[in-house]
């Protein structure tokens, strides 16, 4: 959807920026006791099992809490995978089992064009054309003369002018170039207004690869997850089998049993990654920069909830993402949503947003796909980051999105039980 929205209030983008300049100073506050652990653990079981309205039931639900760089708390509840009645649990649902995070992915492609920025290689505010060799809202060769500029710092935050095409993917053996080629351009033009759209990101993730001469999953890897000691990967590339086979399903409730949509046994038990490929392609022939989508850096990131957390830590002050954190100054935002500011590609919750917290600010992002709704967000103020899933839904539940916020039921909750823990340990200011 595309909304043109007045430019926000200049208040507004200077408490956000003050907020996200300025680091925690509180104290790590005590350690938690049993009894903080034995409710949120609680709280939990209770949100999978929703006695009360079993439309609002989940397979399961996840939620890590860090401070100052320690997972303070990881719980879990529900099941990873179901046996082929998809009732009984197979295998327990942990707080290590890697899910496919949807558009929480969206915040290490937004980290692995900052840090190819700093290395030199790309520049955030330069046009991405030259660099595609086509102009993605028209599908024409590249003229100097065809529309106006479009930077990456633009696609990351949804400016670009550029709108989701039907499709947005294209499988090994493929160019994203065809996706486009019919036209992606939104009904206005780049700056002058804030569309929502995957395509961006995979247009980002091929620039990326134009400036680096690597795949995208690798750019990612080398760049961001293994140097911030995060075990994850995209379409679970460089996931040790391990890790891979301990990850869970995301799922749907469908005929009185829950069906997996994504991630299922067979895919937990491949050494490959989780791509698409034409018939005939080869992944060892693919050539960097022809596919962006390959990777799937829109939402195709395979993770646990303790390393999102870690992830949207580095949004903090002081943090790799800390600039891509500050607050453009856009003509956009989603009100349907409560998406009403934005960074470099986090997304950011305004004071006010939060229900019964109003001085709470975070930057982050949050995922849907697939039966999975959470976030990764990063709270400036205290230093911490918190990250919460569940794995899955009944398509008769209620997802109504409040107006402020833009959280659902079911991320909402999670959200209030890790921010609880955060106040137990680190009470707000």
């Amino acid at each position: 959807m595309s909304v043109v929205r007045p430019r926000a209030a200049a208040a507004l983008f200077a408490l956000l920026a003050a907020a996200c300049a300025t680091p925690g100073k509180a104290d790590m506050g005590a350690p938690l006791n049993e009894s903080v652990i034995a409710q949120a653990d609680a709280r939990l079981a209770q949100l999978v099992a929703e006695p009360e309205t079993p439309s609002l039931a989940v397979p399961g639900a996840v939620i890590a809490v860090l401070i100052d760089g320690e997972i303070v708390y990881a719980g879990a509840a529900g099941a990873a995978i179901f046996d082929a009645d998809g009732l009984t649990p197979a295998r327990t649902l942990t707080p290590d089992a890697g899910v496919r995070a949807a558009s929480m992915s969206k915040l290490a492609t937004a980290l692995a064009a900052g840090v190819l920025e700093a290395e030199g290689r790309l520049d955030l505010d330069a046009d991405i054309r030259p660099r595609l060799g086509y102009d993605p809202r028209t599908g024409a060769a590249y003229d100097e003369s065809v529309g106006a500029p479009v930077s990456l710092r633009a696609l990351l935050s949804h400016t670009s002018g550029i709108c989701d095409p039907a499709v947005y993917w294209a499988p090994l053996g493929e160019t994203l170039e065809s996706l486009v080629s019919g036209g992606a351009a939104c009904a206005h033009a780049a700056g002058e207004g804030w569309a929502y759209a995957n395509i961006n990101y995979a247009l980002a993730a091929e620039v990326m690869e134009h400036a680096a001469g690597e795949r995208f999953d690798q750019i990612a890897a080398t760049r961001v997850l293994a140097p911030a000691g995060i075990k994850a990967g995209f379409n679970w590339s460089g996931v040790s089998a391990q890790r891979r086979a301990a990850g869970a399903a995301l799922h749907r409730f469908e005929g009185g049993r829950w069906v997996v949509q994504i991630d299922g046994p067979e895919t937990l038990a491949s050494p490959e990654p989780a791509i698409l490929t034409a018939p005939g392609a080869d992944l060892s022939a693919y050539e960097p920069g022809t596919n962006g989508t390959l990777f799937s850096p829109q939402g195709g990131l395979r993770i646990t909830a303790p390393d999102l957390a870690r992830l949207a830590a580095l949004f903090l002050p002081g943090g790799q993402g800390a600039d891509l954190a500050r607050p453009l100054d856009i003509a956009g935002g989603e009100p349907e949503t409560g998406v009403l500011a934005w960074g470099g590609g986090p997304q950011l919750l305004t004071p006010g947003q939060i229900e019964g917290r109003p001085g709470l600010m975070l930057v982050g992002h949050s995922g849907e796909a697939y039966g999975l709704y959470g976030g990764a967000w990063a709270d400036p103020e205290r230093g911490a980051a918190i990250a919460f899933f569940v794995t899955g839904v009944d398509p008769a539940g209620d997802a109504t999105r409040d107006p402020r916020s833009g959280l659902t039921h079911w991320e909402a909750a999670l959200m209030d039980i890790a921010l609880d823990v955060l106040d137990a340990r680190r009470p707000p200011r």
